[in-house]
């Protein structure tokens, strides 16, 4: 209508919340100690930019709103959430939060709004979530008794497998008796989920996997294992449709010692996208931390996460390819050329990749190499982790892309005769007077058809 304007927050009976600029000091962009009913303050992350669903936060019977919850702070913004975190002495002042955060122009929030609570905050969360509207109900140690209502929205239940303030039997069988509840167990992990170790912190992908639901396109920083307590990460793309999709998980190069899962790999991305694969590329890591052997399990554990979730990412999980590049090229070849319980693939891209580390044990060179990568080394030990000493007709189908220019040619063309000699299925794909690396290739238009031959012949291989 002409001559109208939008209305703002001031105007609609909502001025803004007014709060310490300066946070928490845990994350930046926080506006911290905001007053919402009386002297009830709450913390409050809602970033500029697309507004975000909401989280509230209740804490338990111990702390405050800066204590017991904090480690949900990263995972929630890793999901695409803003958040508020109470200070609460009773169910109403819950209530009153959340119209505080949900008036109009306050916050850059939507109207969706989940409630997560840990401990005896459980009943609060419960009983005011209906009330509210909530699209949804987080609970992290749920202390089970009679005073806890049956939940009437979406419920998640994190438990410890070893809880003996809140048994986990009694915990699931609140969750049976939910109108709809998914009841995640959390093995060994005790009552308090702040002091879960990290081979337990597999709830943190869970819970962010709820929380997005069925949401497509660009997932960020999905961690995939934790060796050791460091967590490896992968992006993905998750595509629009009912699926299944046919899935690719990449690889970086970058020597076996550096780069990420955006590095290097890049041209890729958007080829596949737009032909309707997903794709997962992945962190793993890198010498001179780890030997080869630990980056070949990591990109196996990549495998099994895909797969293990494949519905939760709507891929197929009997049409998945895995693509490496360089270093990389190694690692994606080795994997398809042993055995992988719970990994297997359907086809390997592998661009000028390395096939026979035996024969830089002959160039003063490619010791140094070796040594970081193998540690001791003897020839055995070069030929267990060559693709081309591991051959057969039972391979995957391969697809090799190899510029001319490229120092690994000659590898590439000697690994391509033997995969020929053993009847495996492959096609070599040769770009005249590339040099080495596809992010050298961008901007040629001579050698840029690569993409378009490797998108049809995923296509054909992944049918």
């Amino acid at each position: 209508m002409a001559g109208s304007r939008a209305v703002s927050a001031a105007e609609a009976g909502c001025p803004a919340g007014t709060g310490d600029p300066a946070g928490n000091y845990m994350v930046p962009g926080v506006l911290g100690n905001v007053k919402y009913r009386g002297e009830m303050t709450l913390d409050a992350y809602a970033p500029a930019g697309k507004a975000r669903p909401a989280a509230l936060l209740i804490h338990g019977a111990s702390g405050d709103k800066r204590t017991h919850l904090t480690q949900l702070f990263k995972v929630l913004e890793r999901a695409g959430f803003a958040w508020f975190s109470i200070d609460y002495r009773n169910e109403e002042d819950v209530r009153s939060a959340a119209a505080f955060v949900r008036c109009p122009g306050r916050f850059n929030v939507t109207n969706r709004m989940v409630v997560i609570a840990e401990d005896t905050g459980s009943q609060a969360a419960l009983r005011v979530a209906r009330e509210i509207n909530a699209s949804g109900v987080v609970l992290f140690g749920a202390r089970i008794d009679d005073k806890l209502p049956i939940a009437r929205v979406p419920l998640l239940m994190i438990h410890g497998g070893a809880d003996d303030e809140s048994s986990p039997g009694e915990a699931e069988a609140f969750c049976r008796r939910a109108a709809a509840c998914e009841f995640f167990s959390v093995p060994g992990a005790i009552h308090n989920f702040e002091n879960w170790h990290p081979d337990q912190w597999g709830w943190k992908e869970e819970l962010a996997a709820w929380l997005r639901a069925d949401r497509r396109g660009l997932w960020k920083d999905i961690v995939y294992s934790r060796p050791g307590g460091l967590e490896l990460r992968m992006d993905a793309y998750i595509q629009e449709g009912a699926g299944p999709f046919p899935a690719v998980i990449i690889a970086h190069g970058g020597g076996w010692e550096a780069g990420d899962k955006v590095t290097y790999i890049s041209p890729v991305l958007e080829p596949l996208a737009r032909a309707g694969f997903a794709w997962f590329s992945i962190d793993y890591r890198l010498t001179p931390y780890v030997h080869n052997a630990e980056q070949l399990a990591d990109m196996r554990a990549a495998i099994r996460y895909v797969r293990e979730h494949a519905a939760r990412f709507h891929v197929d999980p009997r049409r998945l390819a895995i693509l490496g590049e360089s270093a990389s090229g190694q690692m994606v070849a080795q994997i398809a050329s042993e055995p992988c319980p719970g990994c297997e693939v359907q086809a390997v891209v592998s661009f000028y990749g390395v096939y026979d580390f035996t024969r830089w044990a002959e160039d003063k060179e490619g010791r140094p190499t070796l040594d970081r990568l193998f540690g001791e080394w003897d020839r055995a030990k070069l030929e267990r982790f060559s693709p081309i000493f591991h051959v057969s007709k039972n391979l995957p189908p391969i697809l090799l892309i190899q510029g001319t220019k490229d120092e690994l040619y000659a590898g590439t063309r000697a690994y391509a005769e033997q995969l020929k000699a053993a009847g495996a299925r492959y096609e070599l794909v040769l770009l005249d007077g590339a040099p080495h690396g596809m992010e050298n290739w961008a901007g040629h238009t001579e050698w840029n058809g690569y993409k378009a031959r490797m998108i049809k012949w995923l296509q054909e291989s992944l049918r």
